[in-house]
């Protein structure tokens, strides 16, 4: 259309090329200051396991004082999220399901974002690096775990079994940050105090679970799996118990416990995934 404006000398042609690379220069300043300016946090709302979705917050800040950023897709690993608008100055928070298929260490380097904003004539994308680095805890095992005698059955189609019991409540003390399922209500109805029941065993402070133990009938993964299913469904039913990992136990009274039990499960001769 230019040589056409040139050699014909028509004045339209002249306006309608003006007006187009007005809009050509228009697009290219508004879309790439739309994606231009960004930060990023993003961090798991709860426990993350392998092979299950997890809840992330990701939190968005638009550091430009006048613009704001527009019809912008989000891509997170295998995760693609879309925010439709944030204005000048201001942030956005939202949440994301990210799903890992390995236990362990993973890094979230970056995260990719692209815009076709604001005519749609050309998509634009650019790279944030976040750096932030997630530990993924093994899946737990499809196994059942009874709350009356913590029988662990296998699958339908496994024809192993193996059983683990509680033994009776042997003393009751005073309470110190214990799963509320472990609390002696009915004292706390007479006296007002909170105390905490034990039970008796070989080990008359916790169940044991020995990871040693069950990497000699199971691979490591399956074991890893196993030992993660024990943990979360004992706490959850307020059983004071300990994991017995490369001669040294780790005693399981809080979520804390718990959470660094899970840990240590996870990053068992295992390296950092990217």
């Amino acid at each position: 259309m230019g040589f056409s404006a040139i050699n014909t000398n028509n004045n339209l042609v002249f306006i309608v090329v003006s007006f187009m690379l007005a809009v050509m220069g228009i697009s290219g300043f508004v879309g790439k200051n739309n994606i231009h300016r960004l930060s990023f946090k993003i961090y798991p709302v709860g426990d993350i396991f392998a092979n299950k979705d997890g809840e992330f917050t990701l939190e968005i800040y638009n550091n430009k004082k006048f613009l704001p950023s527009v019809a912008l897709k989000l891509f997170i690993l295998n995760t693609q999220k879309d925010i439709f608008f944030i204005s000048p100055a201001s942030s956005s928070r939202s949440f994301v399901n990210i799903k890992f298929n390995k236990r362990g260490l993973h890094k979230l380097e970056s995260i990719m974002i692209e815009s076709p904003y604001p005519f749609n004539f050309f998509v634009r994308y650019k790279y944030y690096k976040i750096d932030s680095e997630i530990t993924v805890f093994p899946e737990p095992a499809n196994i059942l775990v009874s709350t009356d005698n913590y029988n662990i059955i296998g699958d339908s189609n496994d024809s192993s079994k193996k059983t683990m019991k509680l033994e009776e409540l042997s003393n009751i003390r005073s309470y110190s940050n214990d799963p509320a399922k472990r609390i002696f209500w009915k004292q706390f109805a007479k006296t007002g105090e909170l105390y905490t029941k034990e039970y008796t065993g070989e080990d008359s402070r916790s169940f044991q679970i020995v990871f040693e133990d069950l990497i000699k009938y199971y691979p490591l993964e399956e074991s890893l799996s196993l030992a993660t299913k024990m943990v979360e469904e004992f706490y959850k039913n307020g059983v004071v118990f300990s994991l017995v990992l490369k001669g040294e136990t780790y005693f399981v009274r809080s979520n804390a416990d718990r959470r660094t039990v899970l840990k240590m499960l996870a990053l068992y001769e295992n390296k950092t995934d990217h």
